[in-house]
């Protein structure tokens, strides 16, 4: 019997150490797509800023420094849809802005990072 009660304790304490990592993780996951919204919002006022540049010379040099600070999120996106793929649609979008224009990422980024940023930041929730 006292076999069985220590047998039960360790699988018990395994079982709370599991439950406690695999919060801790997706915190970091969160922490991390948190850190891509905050660079994602910076691009997006930066390209906003391009609306209003006088030459055409400074609007395109405001579109390209857009375009790297989104790119420059996509290493927090991959880092929390590692931890977390429900993250995978925030990296996958980041991802895009190689190959099309900001302006058509930017609902698609707001609504992904509306969510990131509320208390619950899942999908799924």
């Amino acid at each position: 019997m006292a076999r069985l009660v220590r047998v039960l304790a360790v699988v018990g304490a395994t079982a709370l150490f599991a439950v406690g990592l695999s919060a801790c993780g997706g915190s970091g996951a969160v922490t991390s797509a948190r850190q891509a919204c905050q660079q994602i919002h910076t691009s997006i006022a930066t390209y906003d800023k391009a609306a209003t540049a006088t030459t055409s010379a400074a609007k395109e040099a405001l579109i390209a420094k857009a375009q790297a600070q989104l790119l420059d999120a996509l290493s927090s996106a991959a880092a929390a849809t590692s931890a977390d793929g429900s993250f995978n649609a925030l990296m996958t979008t980041i991802g895009e802005a190689s190959r099309v224009p900001e302006n058509l990422l930017i609902p698609a980024l707001q609504a992904q990072c509306k969510v990131v940023d509320s208390t619950s930041p899942y999908l799924a929730s």
